[in-house]
């Protein structure tokens, strides 16, 4: 969209340097006095790119930022054992060397939802609203079996040996969950129920995959909930 201005960097994290992609409007009168910054946090194994359809939409009256967890995109690599809490640790030191000027706004997908529980259970004072899309809450059986298939290493293993079902139920912070027709779909619906102040809305008509085929209904409901 030629009404934004698009930019790319690096801030420094406990993690080593983080690399980012931030989308904001190009005239900084449109973004709201009232509205905090928008990260974005992706899916594995994938990268900030993966945003590239859905964050103009979102960045129409804020700015936001996909920033890259260590070991993936271009930030630099973990040199111990990836866990969520450690992800989780990236993207808050990145938001505080971005300064953003209050509490950020999280978004996450698939295992950036797990990222963005991790950091509001946290920091929970950085953080404002969450909205998480398609969201892996596996119960420990589930887990267990995934953790058996040789594909699963590295950042693959820190998401099936996050304990969803004891860290969503902590939540506090106002939340939206977005379900789109996908294998997610039921533990969507359970992460909806087991977070106390949430939303769920499903999207049967967006197939995979949901962010580019659902980047016009995603980005409005997500904004109707920042916004609201």
């Amino acid at each position: 969209m030629s009404d934004l201005r698009i930019i790319r960097g690096a801030s420094p994290s406990r993690h080593g340097g983080i690399h980012w992609y931030e989308w904001k409007p190009k005239d900084e009168a449109r973004i709201g006095p009232e509205a905090p910054d928008l990260l974005l946090l992706h899916p594995l194994p994938r990268d900030g790119a993966y945003f590239n359809t859905i964050a103009p939409l979102l960045a129409a009256g804020r700015t936001v930022i996909a920033a890259e967890y260590p070991g993936y995109g271009k930030s630099d690599p973990l040199h111990e054992a990836p866990t969520i809490r450690k992800y989780a640790e990236a993207m808050i030191d990145t938001l505080r060397a971005r300064d953003t000027h209050g509490r950020a706004d999280l978004l996450g997908f698939h295992e950036g939802c797990l990222v963005a529980t991790e950091m509001a259970l946290n920091w929970s004072d950085e953080v404002h609203r969450l909205i998480q899309v398609d969201v892996p809450y596996f119960s420990e059986p589930v887990r267990n079996e995934m953790l058996e298939n040789d594909w699963v290493k590295g950042g693959f293993v820190a998401a099936f040996t996050y304990p969803c079902e004891n860290r969503y139920p902590a939540l506090r912070h106002e939340s939206l969950v977005l379900a789109t027709d996908s294998d997610l779909l039921e533990p969507s619906r359970a992460a909806a129920a087991a977070i106390r102040d949430s939303r769920l809305l499903e999207f049967p008509e967006v197939h995979e995959p949901a962010l580019e085929n659902g980047a016009v209904p995603l980005s409005a409901a997500a904004l109707e909930f920042l916004d609201g």
